[in-house]
Formats: C-alpha cells, sequence, structure tokens
C-alpha cells in the first residue's frame, strides 16, 4: 500500500503584529484554515488562575478479564468497561456548562495566563493554549483544542470534556500538537482525533487515556483516530484504555496511525488496551525506535479494509495479548476471535 503523504499549515494569529499558529492538516488534501484575528484581547472572564497542575504520571498495566474486557479497575475515568459516548466526555451530570466569550475574531478563545483552569465551561469555537500549564476539566470545546502557538506547545491536561460537534464534520485534529495529557474525552466532528508532532525538545510527551474518538470525513480526508506527524525524534508516547472507531467513514487511513514518514521517528511508545474499529489497517506503528510496547489491544474483526496491522514488528519490544474481537453496539465484547500476531 501507498503511504498517504500531507502537508502541514499555518493559521495566522495577529496580535500587534503576526503570530504563527501552526495547525495541523489532515493527511489528504491541503485546506485552507480560517484566519485568527488581528487583535487578541485578554482572555475572557471564564477564565481563572490556579497554582500550576502537575503532571500526571503513567497509568499502570490494565487487568483484563479472560474475554479480553477491561475489569471495573481498568481505567482511571468513568467507563467500567471499554470508553463509550456514555462514559466521556463532560459529565452528563453536570449543569449546563457556562458558556465563554471569545476573544480571538469571534473564532477562537485564546488562554495566555500561565496555570488558568478552565472548568464547567462552554467554549463556541476552538481554544488555543499560549500558556503554560492550562487544565481544562468538565467542558464543552466546540472546535480544536491546540497548543502549537508561535512556535512553542505549552503543556496543558484536558480530562472529562467533550470536543467537537455531532452537525458537522472539520478535516482537522480534535486535539493536539505535543505535551499534553488528555483522559476521559469525547472526541466526535473531526478527521483526526489526536495530533502528535514536534521534536525532542518541544514535542511528543503526550498521553491519551480512558476516552473516545469517532472520526468523521470529507473527500480526500485521510482520516486518522491518533495521527503521528512531522515529528522530529520525538519522545514518550502512551495510548492507554481508549476506544477508536473508525467505522462508517468513507476516507480515511487508520484508528492508529503512529507511522510518520516525514523523516522523523518516535521513541518510548506504550499502544495498550485499546479497543480499535475501522481503517486501511487499525494499527500502523512504523518509523519508530526505543521502547515500543503493544500489549492487550482489541482490533473488531473484519472492520478493516486491508488487515489489522501493518507494523514495524522487528522494531517492537512486546508485542503481547493482542486479539481480534467481536462487539455489541454498546462496545462490549461479544467474542474473542483469536490472537493477533504483529505484521510487517
Amino acid at each position: 500500500m501507498t503511504e498517504p503523504f500531507g502537508r502541514s499549515r499555518a493559521l495566522t494569529v495577529a496580535t500587534a503584529g503576526l503570530l504563527a499558529l501552526g495547525l495541523a492538516a489532515c493527511q489528504g488534501k491541503d485546506k485552507s484554515a480560517p484566519a485568527l484575528p488581528s487583535a487578541v484581547p485578554t482572555p475572557s472572564s471564564g477564565t481563572s488562575s490556579a497554582s500550576t497542575p502537575p503532571s500526571p504520571a503513567p497509568l499502570p498495566s490494565q487487568p483484563a478479564t479472560p474475554d479480553g474486557t477491561p475489569t471495573r479497575d481498568a481505567g482511571k475515568g468513568r467507563c467500567p468497561a471499554y470508553p463509550t459516548p456514555d462514559c466521556t466526555g463532560a459529565p452528563h451530570t453536570l449543569a449546563a456548562p457556562r458558556k465563554v466569550r471569545l476573544n480571538v475574531d469571534n473564532d477562537a478563545l485564546l488562554v495566555d495566563k500561565p496555570g488558568t483552569v478552565l472548568e464547567g465551561v462552554h467554549v463556541p469555537g476552538n481554544l488555543v493554549i499560549a500558556a503554560d500549564d492550562v487544565t481544562i476539566r468538565n467542558s464543552v470545546i466546540d472546535g480544536r483544542v491546540t497548543n502549537d502557538y508561535k512556535d512553542a506547545n505549552h503543556p496543558f491536561t484536558i480530562t472529562d470534556s467533550t470536543v467537537g460537534r455531532p452537525d458537522r464534520c472539520v478535516s482537522e485534529d480534535a486535539v493536539g500538537t505535543a505535551r499534553y495529557r488528555a483522559s476521559g474525552l469525547l472526541v466526535r466532528g473531526f478527521s483526526h482525533g489526536f495530533k502528535v508532532s514536534g521534536d525532542a525538545a518541544k514535542g511528543g510527551d503526550v498521553e491519551i487515556t480512558d476516552s473516545y474518538v469517532k472520526n468523521c470525513s470529507n473527500g480526500a480526508d485521510h482520516a486518522d483516530g491518533i495521527q503521528v506527524w512531522g515529528v522530529r525524534d520525538a519522545r514518550h508516547l502512551v495510548v492507554r484504555h481508549n476506544t477508536f472507531d473508525q467505522r462508517g467513514v468513507s476516507d480515511f487511513t487508520a484508528p492508529l496511525f503512529l507511522a510518520d514518514s516525514a523523516g522523523g521517528t518516535i521513541s518510548d511508545v506504550t499502544v495498550e488496551n485499546n479497543l480499535v474499529a475501522g481503517g486501511t489497517y487499525s494499527i500502523q506503528l512504523k518509523h519508530v525506535a526505543g521502547r515500543l510496547v503493544v500489549r492487550d489491544n482489541r482490533m473488531v474483526d473484519r472492520s478493516w479494509s486491508y488487515a489489522p496491522v501493518e507494523s514495524w514488528c522487528h522494531a517492537i519490544q512486546t508485542w503481547t495479548g493482542n486479539t481480534v474481537v467481536t462487539v455489541d453496539a454498546a462496545y462490549r465484547i461479544t467474542r474473542t476471535v483469536r490472537p493477533l500476531p504483529c505484521a510487517e
């Protein structure tokens, strides 16, 4: 199979001059991005100061029942088994989130105060992280969440939040691009779920856990649940206890596209205890080096176009416990079909 190629592009922000805000492009057709404004006011009252939150520690290996279904202790989030739309995103019991004012040309909320906490808010546009140690929780963001700003990736944490709208499909990545922790997210309405990019100095260092991603696509998209692209020797990527569903998407590559072909490598990668459906191949792990662990993942039977796996098996130190399964409409495993060996 010929690998897809893509081109990066930029969303422009000007504050007293033009500032570059790098936004990821889908791997397929290069589409123009909307321009952000010529002035960025002080963030709205929807933001508040807080002490710098500690970076969460990597989660331990997750236990599972004999058929491969995670136990109730499988994740740190609200899902008793694999994540679904019902147990991810902004909590259903939460009061109506407070809508905040967009401060970038009615298109985005730019947060530029370190340690800001956004909790229980509704951002009716894009969210741009332009300061260190921002925390988002129990919130709804209609647009993208990105920290690729002025050639920097400011670390942030986002938990128990909904990203994207169900009534549209945006040919972009929903959350990115480096130095972030995402847990308990419901991601919808984007061709790409998560983006991982950058170099060893300011890239990589991403952990995605207990989240649910449902892709969509527009013509010529190359939709991915996770897209690793444009890395330059980036390190530390953890993808643990998530559900990636790419079934029903017409223009796609892979739910787990960890196969940057732009000349870089990723290392220290853990892909563990995920439920994965759809794609040309459900998981592609290539152009990788260092510590690589692929363990206890479940691929939904016959949901792929070519095969469940296309990876650099020779470079993966640990490949164990991966299986092909069938699931019901609620993402519960109904049967383990067979073990899943690695395939080049």
